[in-house]
């Protein structure tokens, strides 16, 4: 696994770890901000998908096979451009809303 691809996998680590504690802790922080507003149970559900994710480039980081670090972090850019997406998409439907 080359040093970029093990480092850009540890951003990633750190990305989903930070989500999950502020999906878990501060839920109300997004809540009072967003466009879509608050609703605890979804909050919660997708810090576990985050849970889901940090280990998995966890497992990757340990294996340090370069094809399945590739894999990981196709999917990982996928995620993050599509979250990306949906935040524009918000951004373009209440242009005067707070980000």
């Amino acid at each position: 696994m080359t040093r970029s691809l093990r480092l850009f996998l540890i951003v990633c680590f750190f990305a989903f770890t930070a989500s999950f504690i502020v999906q878990m802790l501060f839920q109300n922080l997004g809540a009072e901000k967003s466009v879509w507003g608050g609703n605890a149970g979804w909050q919660r559900e997708i810090a576990f998908w985050y849970v889901g994710l940090a280990v998995i480039v966890l497992l990757t980081l340990r294996l340090k096979d370069p094809r399945t670090g590739f894999i990981v972090a196709v999917g990982c850019t996928c995620l993050f451009a599509l979250l990306g997406l949906n935040h524009l998409w918000a951004f373009m439907a209440h242009p005067t809303a707070q980000f």
